[in-house]
């Protein structure tokens, strides 16, 4: 009977935390991406009239739309990182690392 393969730490895991990593590091940049610029316009400093009051509300509406979309980046990377076992076999490991 045949021994089972050694396991090793799943280099697809290792990738996913790293991501997770450093994506929450730049989640707050990624929110915050167009609220100066909407405050700004929004706020009669820039720019004031008709123009103006419709590029603040297509602006508060891509801001909403970024951080509505940001918020679900991390628990899908974190339902990813679960779904990952800790151990591969070094095939599967291979097979990852050459992008099989």
């Amino acid at each position: 009977m045949a021994e089972p393969e050694p396991k090793v730490d799943n280099p697809k895991k290792r990738d996913l935390e790293k991501l997770r990593s450093d994506l929450a590091k730049e989640v707050e940049q990624l929110r915050k991406a167009l609220k100066r610029p909407t405050e700004d316009i929004g706020g009669d400093k820039v720019w004031v009239g008709k123009n103006a009051r419709a590029w603040h509300k297509e602006l508060q509406g891509r801001h909403k739309k970024i951080g509505e979309q940001v918020d679900k980046l991390l628990p899908l990377i974190d339902a990813a990182i679960r779904n990952e076992p800790e151990e591969v076999t070094p095939a599967e490991a291979r097979a990852y690392n050459n992008g099989s």
